[in-house]
């Protein structure tokens, strides 16, 4: 089926610049990867985990320019880094650094759930 359709777009008769020549034209470009979607079960049909992964970066990106040294930039990412790693690992973030804070300096408490914890 996907041959035909790839077969029928490269014979539609489309010209200018108008949205349905950029769609024949875009379908035809990111064919071999809807291909490789298809013959590989492993790979998303889309990017979206991606995306919204690295959301929170494009947002932040103007917010970090107010870093006043590379100290203040550097402890910046630690704390985003450690609260993005709780989120991924399903650890409710404020809870987690409440429980962090309260501990004597020196602590180690990892921002991932146990295997037995539910």
């Amino acid at each position: 089926m996907l041959d035909e359709f790839f077969a029928w777009l490269e014979n539609v008769q489309v010209s200018g610049k108008g949205k349905l020549t950029d769609a024949v034209r875009y379908a035809l470009n990111e064919r071999k990867y809807l291909y490789t979607f298809l013959e590989n079960g492993d790979v998303p049909i889309d990017n979206n985990r991606a995306e919204n992964a690295i959301r929170p970066f494009a947002l932040g990106r103007k917010n970090w320019l107010f870093s006043n040294t590379a100290n203040g930039a550097r402890s910046s990412a630690t704390l985003y880094s450690i609260i993005s790693t709780a989120q991924a690992n399903g650890v409710d973030a404020e809870k987690y650094l409440t429980e962090l804070f309260s501990q004597p300096a020196g602590t180690i408490l990892l921002p991932w759930r146990e295997e037995n914890e539910t």
